[in-house]
């Protein structure tokens, strides 16, 4: 029993932080890691993550990538009450758009957020069945969006969700099972030129899990569904986004190589919606990822450094009478991550 609680504490954090992935449905960059209240004692994690990406076409992005770099931050605190009750707080960044085409062609969606968060489990007395559940505040920072006419800036807001979940451990093969339900969020921004805009950030619904499934390796893997099909984007009551529902399939392979030393290797795709389209907001179409991590464990904590390559799919977008060809485009993903243990 021992030796697959000891592979989930030397790895657990790594493969959390390297199977997130850079894109998703809509706009979705990142999501709140339910993972970290499995962890064992008190924590501090802080995470960077840097994006680029190659985004062009034979039209309209005039030879230079319509995504721009995309740097992301994130932090946490995770604590235990008592033998039963855990928590963690979060600070990241759900949502973001860097989507910027020439000034000839004047369409940028320049979009960025904060998310807060608070979160307890309560693990069932003489069960391996645990629920856990949070609230946290959404914020849409000022905001850049031009459809081809003239820049429209928005106004900062917060608005409040909520998550529910329920857990199922069984320690002595490091299995942990997590289902949790976030409903959408509902944004209505004052916008220059266009009065308000209404924006919302997905329903969503993950599956995910790890399990030992031999000496030194673990399994995990995730089913995200986020519900974008219902969450577009609208100027004065007009939608101008074309947005999809999306299932999002993670899995990877984590190994321990040593007391201070593990690694992991994972893929991710999501399926595309559309070969074609009528939107420059969207130009890629569904995507596959393969990330690779590291992480080393020292005194004070570990650190944890992760690579992925995204492979966007081919889309033909037409647009004032013209079509451009979106095809072979990619993104690159590096990010460290650093965990102190405050009591070590």
């Amino acid at each position: 029993m021992g030796k697959f609680i000891s592979l989930f504490l030397k790895i657990g954090t790594l493969i959390i932080f390297v199977s997130f992935n850079s894109f998703a449905g809509g706009l979705e960059v990142s999501r709140q890691n339910n993972m970290m209240l499995f962890s064992e004692g008190s924590k501090v994690d802080f995470t960077s993550r840097q994006t680029s990406s190659t985004v062009t076409d034979n039209v309209f992005s005039g030879g230079q990538t319509v995504v721009k770099q995309l740097n992301l931050l994130a932090a946490g605190f995770k604590s235990d009450y008592n033998d039963s009750i855990s928590y963690a707080f979060e600070m990241y960044e759900p949502m973001a758009s860097t989507l910027q085409y020439p000034s000839a062609v004047a369409v940028k969606a320049l979009l960025r957020t904060r998310a807060l968060s608070l979160t307890g489990k309560y693990k069932l007395a003489n069960s391996p069945f645990g629920i856990f559940a949070g609230i946290r505040q959404v914020t849409i920072k000022r905001s850049t969006l031009n459809t081809g006419t003239a820049d429209m800036i928005t106004t900062p807001k917060n608005e409040y969700g909520y998550m529910m979940g329920a857990s199922y451990e069984k320690p002595e093969i490091a299995l942990k099972i997590l289902l949790s339900h976030s409903p959408a969020i509902d944004f209505t921004l004052p916008i220059t030129l266009a009065g308000t805009a209404t924006a919302k950030q997905a329903e969503m619904t993950t599956l995910e899990f790890e399990t030992g499934i031999a000496k030194d390796t673990l399994l995990y893997g995730s089913i995200h569904q986020s519900s974008w099909g219902s969450a577009q984007v609208k100027l004065a009551g007009t939608q101008i986004s074309t947005f999809s529902d999306s299932d999002t399939y993670n899995i990877g392979v984590g190994r321990k190589f040593s007391d201070k030393l593990s690694g992991s290797f994972s893929y991710t795709t999501e399926a595309g919606s559309s070969a074609t389209g009528t939107s420059l907001l969207s130009p890629t179409n569904g995507k596959d990822t393969y990330g690779i991590g590291a992480k080393y464990v020292a005194n004070f904590g570990d650190i944890s450094f992760g690579y992925a390559q995204t492979s966007f799919g081919d889309k033909a977008v037409t647009s004032g009478g013209a079509t451009g060809n979106f095809t072979n485009n990619d993104a690159t993903t590096v990010g460290l991550k650093i965990s102190f243990k405050p009591n070590s």
